[in-house]
C-alpha cells in the first residue's frame, strides 16, 4: 500500500510517501507564489523519482486548511481528481491536526503568517475549535492561555493520525477557511 501526503497550505509545498504506514521519501519545494504552475510537475517529477505513476497510489491525503487560499485550493483539487479518477481512498487532514499527536491538553496550537495566526484550541486529543487572530490578539491569546508555536510536523506518525480518520468522497473533500475576507469583515 502506497499513500501520498499532499500538503499546499503554505509556501512550501509537501510531498511525503509512505509504504505500508511507513515514511518512505518526502520532498519540499519552496514555493512563495507560484503553486499554480509548478504543482502538478513537481508532483509528476517526485512519482517518477521514485519509480511510481499515479496509478500506483492506493490512498491520499490532503490538507485542507486553513492557510494560503489558492495553495489549499489548489492541494485539495489535485488530490480530489486522483481521488476520483484512480478510485483510491482520500482523507482530508486540517494543517492543525498534521501536529499530533500531542499530548497535552487544554492547550492552543498556533501556525503564523504574514498578518496573523492560524489557531486551534486541542482538547482531548482533538482540535475543537478554529480560529484566526491578529497579531494583537495572538498576543492577548498567549498572555491567559498556553499556547504551542514552532510546531514540527513529525511526518513519522503523520500517515498513523491521518488513517484514524474515515475516508471521504472525493466530492465532499473542500478548503477549509477560518480567515474571513475583506468583504465578510
Amino acid at each position: 500500500m502506497v499513500s501520498l501526503y499532499l500538503d499546499t497550505h503554505r509556501s512550501v509545498i509537501v510531498f511525503a510517501l509512505y509504504k505500508d504506514e511507513k515514511l518512505w521519501k518526502k520532498k519540499e519545494i519552496l514555493s512563495p507564489m507560484d503553486h499554480s504552475m509548478i504543482l502538478i510537475p513537481s508532483l509528476k517529477e517526485f512519482l517518477e523519482e521514485n519509480h511510481l505513476k499515479v496509478e500506483d497510489l492506493s490512498d491520499l491525503v490532503v490538507v485542507t486548511g486553513p492557510g494560503s487560499f489558492t495553495g489549499v485550493r489548489l492541494g485539495v483539487t489535485i488530490a480530489k481528481t486522483l481521488s476520483y479518477s484512480l478510485n483510491i481512498p482520500i482523507r482530508g487532514l486540517t494543517s492543525l491536526e498534521c501536529f499530533l499527536p500531542i499530548e497535552e491538553k487544554n492547550v492552543y496550537l498556533s501556525i503564523p503568517e504574514k498578518n496573523g495566526y492560524f489557531i486551534g484550541k486541542l482538547d482531548e486529543k482533538k482540535i475543537t475549535k478554529y480560529l484566526y487572530l491578529s497579531k494583537d490578539e495572538f498576543a492577548e491569546l498567549k498572555q491567559i492561555n498556553k499556547v504551542l508555536e514552532n510546531l514540527e510536523i513529525n511526518y513519522e506518525t503523520l500517515i498513523q493520525e491521518a488513517h484514524k480518520k474515515e475516508t471521504m468522497n472525493p466530492h465532499q473533500v473542500n478548503p477549509f477557511y477560518v480567515k474571513k475576507i475583506e468583504v465578510e469583515k
